[in-house]
């Protein structure tokens, strides 16, 4: 099946291959390869999600088929923009095309078929294989004779995150080009040049809770729930520093009008719309439960209340979680002498020591509330041994 992927932001000319920020080490092995004429016809690009496997094969259809600038390309000619866009003939994205999401055999055939009668219209012909780990044994045998002895000027690119993932018969016949963490700075230019609406709060700790992939950044800069998560986190610290007259205040109090924020049932959203596709499982069971009770005649309004209520539980679980993601990753911050997440209170005037035990603590809270039934009370006892820690600092 011949697919495309959504094109990256504006690329510009450089040593390395169009649109690929980082990985230097792969884009220099990969260009000296096409200058040598010594390019593998089958690379595996094995990397973490998010951190530009998709890109990293744009920019090599770019070297393969751009006139001005063989062996990088220039980002600019019109052969590049169609690549960039996925729209070359010359450059064939076989995507999962089932429901079980993987890549049929019909589409492997059909795609065998094609690069029998390529190039099209350049000198070489580009099939993305993505993800590789799509690929069943069916059609993983369809393509295997076409990997194995391709074409004069045909080449695969397989992307995976494990590389045993991917059949080890075409593995064997691949050779894998590794792709590591993006430096935080990178991550940055692209969620400000991909995400320029999200606000500079939501920004900086999308960045910081990517841990180097600009494809996690991108979905948390857009996360409107990490705005709840981090007003809950901040007076959640607010109620530790001020004891248990805080913790337990009551649902008016600050700090459980933020939790009741956070653990509310996110927003069903049109299926077609973009949000739909946004890593959102809780409101999607939310959603299912509430068209299956339309479909059986009942209220629309109180299929939502029952979806509400029985997903409630994994709402406050899915909330405490990101509440010690975020909290860890701001003592964190701290312990290297820096302010810690955006938004957030600063560090109080405690030895490093404390600091660790306070992560040991988060720690076992996020563990603790994986086994039990009532979150918040395991959320109380996590904000008294917090406040407890820090008394006794």
């Amino acid at each position: 099946m011949a697919g495309t992927s959504p094109s990256p932001p504006g690329p510009e000319p450089g040593p390395g291959l169009v649109g690929v920020l980082g990985h230097a080490q792969a884009q220099a092995a990969v260009v000296r390869a096409l200058g040598r004429g010594q390019l593998h016809h089958a690379l595996v690009l094995v990397g973490p999600r998010g951190v530009g496997k998709a890109t990293f094969a744009r920019g090599l259809g770019c070297a393969l088929l751009c006139p001005q600038r063989p062996g990088t390309g220039c980002g600019a000619c019109p052969t590049c923009q169609r690549v960039l866009a996925g729209n070359h003939p010359d450059v064939d994205w076989l995507v999962p095309d089932s429901k079980a999401g993987l890549i049929s055999v019909d589409a492997a055939r059909a795609c065998h078929v094609r690069q029998t009668h390529a190039p099209y219209e350049g000198r070489a012909y580009l099939v993305v294989v993505d993800p590789a780990d799509a690929l069943g044994e069916a059609a993983g045998n369809a393509l295997l004779k076409t990997i194995e002895e391709p074409r004069p000027g045909v080449h695969f690119a397989l992307l995976t995150t494990n590389l045993q993932g991917v059949l080890p018969t075409i593995l064997s016949r691949s050779l894998p080009v590794r792709l590591g963490r993006l430096d935080d700075a990178i991550v940055g230019d692209i969620v400000t040049a991909r995400a320029p609406d999200a606000p500079p709060e939501r920004h900086d700790m999308a960045v910081l809770l990517a841990e180097g992939s600009a494809g996690v950044a991108l979905e948390l800069a857009s996360d409107p729930s990490l705005a709840r998560s981090l007003e809950l986190v901040k007076q959640a610290i607010t109620a530790v520093r001020a004891g248990p007259p805080a913790i337990f205040g009551g649902d008016t109090h600050p700090l459980w009008l933020a939790w009741a924020a956070a653990t509310a049932p996110i927003e069903a959203v049109p299926e077609d719309s973009p949000a739909a596709a946004e890593p959102e499982p809780a409101g999607a069971k939310k959603k299912k439960t509430a068209k299956k009770a339309a479909r059986a005649g009942g209220d629309a309004e109180g299929g939502d209340k029952a979806a509400s209520k029985k997903d409630a539980p994994a709402l406050q679980r899915a909330a405490v979680r990101r509440l010690v993601e975020l909290w860890i990753l701001h003592v964190r911050e701290q312990l290297r002498g820096r302010p810690g997440l955006p938004g957030l209170p600063p560090p109080p005037a405690v030895a490093p020591g404390t600091l660790v035990a306070a992560i040991t603590a988060l720690q076992r809270l996020g563990a603790r509330i994986e086994r039990m039934g009532n979150v918040r009370l395991m959320l109380e006892q996590g904000l008294l041994e917090q406040s407890a820690l820090l008394a006794g600092a």
